[in-house]
C-alpha cells in the first residue's frame, strides 16, 4: 500500500513580495518634479532666446532705417580690377605653395583600402578631407601626398568639389616606397618603441590610412618592419595626461598635430589643441 498524501498535499501559497507604496509614490514624485524643472528651465531658455533673436532683428531693422548700416559694395567689374584681382589670388597660390615645398614631407598611406568596408573607407575619405582643410589653414602648410589612392576611397575623394585643385596635396596610385628614398621614410605608428622628439625636412612621415584600428591592431607597425622602415610613434605620453584613453589617433588627428608642431614647435600645445574633450589630455605636469 503506497501513501499517497504526500504527494497530494497541496502547496504553501507564496507570500506576497511587500512594496513600500510609499515610497515608491515619493520617487515618482520626485522624479516628475524634477522632469517639470527641467521642463521649465528648458522653455524659459527658448523664451530667452526668441526675446534676444526679436531685439537684434528690430536693431537691425532700425540701424537701416536710419542709414547706419551701409549698402554692400558693387563688386568693381573693370578689366583691371579683375586683372588685380587675379593677380593676387595667382600670388596667394605661389606663395602657399612655396611654403609648402619648403615644409615637411607626409604621407597618408590607403594601401589597408581591402582591409576596410564601406563606412570605413567613407571615414577616411573626409578625415583625408579633414587634413587638406588644416593645411590649407596653416601658416607653414606641409606638403602632402596620398599614395596607393585607388578604389572606393578615391571615388569618395573625387566626389568633393575641387579635388583635384587641391594643393601641396598630391594624390597617387604610386606606394610610397615608388616616390622616396626609403631611408627617409619614417611610419608613425602607435606601436613603434620609438618617439619622436622633432619634424625633419630630410624626412617623409607615414600616416597609416586606417580607420578600425582594433581590429587591424599593429597592422602599420608590421608593415614598416617587414619594408625595413623607420618606424616612431607621438611623444603623447611625454608630453600630457591622457589616462585610460586610447592613443591611436584618426588620420586627421595626427596630421593637425604634425601641422601644428611644424608651426609652434610645441608638442604639448600642438597635442592639446588637436585632441577631442573626450580623450581628457591634459598637461603633463614636471615631477
Amino acid at each position: 500500500m503506497v501513501d499517497i498524501s504526500a504527494s497530494t498535499k497541496q502547496p504553501e501559497p507564496e507570500q506576497p513580495v511587500a512594496v513600500d507604496e510609499k515610497s515608491s509614490g515619493e520617487d515618482a514624485k520626485k522624479l516628475s518634479k524634477r522632469a517639470m524643472r527641467k521642463e521649465k528651465r528648458r522653455l524659459q531658455s527658448e523664451e530667452r532666446k526668441a526675446v534676444k533673436k526679436l531685439k537684434r532683428k528690430e536693431q537691425q531693422r532700425v540701424k537701416k532705417a536710419n542709414g547706419l548700416i551701409p549698402p554692400p559694395k558693387e563688386l568693381d567689374m573693370s578689366e583691371e580690377a579683375v586683372q588685380r584681382r587675379k593677380d593676387r589670388a595667382i600670388a596667394r597660390r605661389e606663395a602657399y605653395l612655396m611654403a609648402a615645398e619648403e615644409g615637411v614631407k607626409v604621407v597618408i598611406d590607403c594601401e589597408f583600402e581591402e582591409e576596410m568596408n564601406e563606412k570605413e573607407k567613407k571615414s577616411l575619405s573626409q578625415q583625408i578631407m579633414f587634413s587638406y582643410g588644416v593645411n590649407r589653414k596653416s601658416r607653414t602648410p606641409m606638403n602632402a601626398y596620398i599614395t596607393s589612392l585607388h578604389g572606393d576611397i578615391r571615388k569618395n575623394l573625387e566626389k568633393i568639389s575641387g579635388f583635384h585643385e587641391w594643393q601641396a596635396f598630391t594624390g597617387t596610385s604610386k606606394s610610397y616606397m615608388d616616390l622616396f628614398k626609403k631611408e627617409s621614410l619614417v611610419y608613425l605608428t602607435a606601436d613603434s618603441p620609438n618617439t619622436i622628439t622633432k619634424l625633419s625636412r630630410d624626412k617623409v612621415y607615414i600616416i597609416g590610412g586606417i580607420v578600425d584600428r582594433n581590429r587591424l591592431k599593429g597592422i602599420t607597425y608590421e608593415k614598416a618592419v617587414e619594408q625595413g622602415i623607420e618606424t616612431a610613434k607621438l611623444p603623447l605620453d611625454t608630453v600630457v595626461e591622457m589616462g585610460s584613453a586610447t592613443r591611436v589617433l584618426t588620420v586627421n588627428h595626427v596630421f593637425e598635430i604634425l601641422a601644428q608642431f611644424s608651426e609652434i614647435k610645441d608638442w604639448a600645445q600642438a597635442t592639446l589643441s588637436t585632441l577631442p574633450s573626450r580623450k581628457g589630455a591634459h598637461l603633463k605636469l614636471e615631477k
